[in-house]
């Protein structure tokens, strides 16, 4: 059965990820038997989240978050962080990005699962991020519609007991079949989907998880296996030692990394050479949301900031407008939304565009906040670009 942890999908927010995993490694080792609850305060203010209810130890309601998103577990009555966690703190040149994470995450998450019940070291390993991925890669490099629904990950993946250890050619010759979810396990599937749309090149719209077909495009086979080969080790009997094991960085030593750095100016002034801001540079420009948005705009060449339109300006270029969020993908935000709508992109200039993102920093540091509170927040402060914006 394919579980996640259901209706906590503010806790999974990259963002927040690294907050949790800065506040574990801080108390790493903590006795979680003390009177006070060693995790609860500390946890609040960094995460900016409640961990409700009040009355219950953060542990007993929230174990499950730690342990699927391969930060911690309890050994010894102790919270006990991972290598995985650890590697999320880190800074300067040890720096994990988001995508590597996931990609790890990905290798390394299966069934039955040592996070749920009924684990076992007998049973077929199933490593459902593995297939989802392998799937979408199938779907791009046959041309077909690049995403994968719902109803695809039940009647295509589940009904067909897929393992995700296949090769990416065994995707695209699955036949559909006809299974029924139980009980909340499509909620749970769905929140797993929303979860891993956080990678870079792919983005969740209308229900259905999108990979761009152009990131695919441009890895070599190496490369393109370095993301979705399963990795496999001896499994521990004791569940909490599995998931340091699992999370341990233990294919050699390390993450491999095969998101590139920025290389370009305007990469440059996007990120600010934080390897931070690569996974929101890269959304931004998948191709699904840049169709979607030109396939529905009124003027696709008109920038919405300066009222220029860049075709008159320069009429030797087809385009120059690039699609911009107003509340930026990078935002932890976005991993409660449905996905992308109309209302949530603007076309921009790529002045404009640089203009914009310098504005949304300087406003976070100027009110002393990390983050847009909510997406009419961010829609209030892309108006002040709008209003501030002097025509010449």
């Amino acid at each position: 059965m394919w579980r996640w942890d259901q209706g906590r999908l503010s806790y999974f927010s990259l963002e927040r990820i690294r907050k949790i995993a800065s506040v574990i490694v801080e108390i790493d080792g903590v006795d979680l038997t003390e009177n006070d609850d060693p995790m609860r305060g500390t946890l609040e203010h960094v995460v900016g989240l409640p961990f409700a209810p009040s009355n219950y130890r953060v542990w007993r309601n929230y174990a499950r978050v730690f342990k699927v998103l391969g930060l911690a577990s309890k050994i010894h009555n102790k919270l006990i962080a991972t290598e995985t966690c650890k590697s999320l703190v880190k800074t300067g040149d040890d720096f994990l990005s988001y995508d590597d994470y996931i990609h790890y995450l990905g290798r390394v998450f299966y069934y039955p699962s040592p996070i749920f019940q009924q684990y076992d070291t007998h049973s077929q390993q199933i490593f459902p991020f593995c297939a989802l991925i392998k799937t979408l890669i199938a779907k791009a490099l046959n041309s077909g519609e690049p995403y994968i629904s719902l109803d695809d990950v039940f009647n295509m993946l589940i009904a067909n007991d897929v393992t995700g250890e296949e090769e990416i050619a065994y995707y695209s010759a699955l036949k559909e079949k006809n299974i029924k979810p139980v009980g909340d396990q499509a909620r749970q599937v769905r929140e797993m989907l929303i979860f891993v749309s956080q990678l870079s090149y792919l983005s969740w719209m209308d229900g259905k998880l999108f990979i761009d077909p152009s990131f695919i495009s441009s890895l070599t086979d190496k490369e393109l296996n370095s993301i979705v080969t399963p990795i496999k080790n001896i499994r521990d009997e004791n569940q909490e030692l599995e998931i340091q094991k699992m999370f341990g960085l233990i294919e050699n030593g390390e993450f491999s990394s095969i998101i590139k750095e920025p290389s370009g100016m305007e990469d440059i002034v996007f990120t600010e050479g934080k390897k931070i801001r690569v996974s929101h540079l890269r959304t931004e420009r998948n191709r699904k949301v840049v169709n979607y948005y030109f396939e529905k705009a009124e003027n696709k060449a008109l920038c919405n900031v300066c009222d220029i339109e860049v075709r008159d300006r320069y009429p030797w270029v087809n385009n120059l407008i690039e699609v911009h969020h107003i509340l930026p993908l990078s935002s932890p935000l976005q991993v409660d939304r449905n996905g992308t709508s109309m209302s949530d992109l603007v076309g921009l200039c790529p002045n404009c565009h640089r203009a914009t993102h310098a504005y949304y920093r300087s406003y976070f540091a100027e009110n002393n906040i990390n983050d847009f509170q909510s997406s009419d927040h961010a829609k209030e402060v892309y108006g002040m670009v709008k209003y501030s914006f002097v025509s010449l």
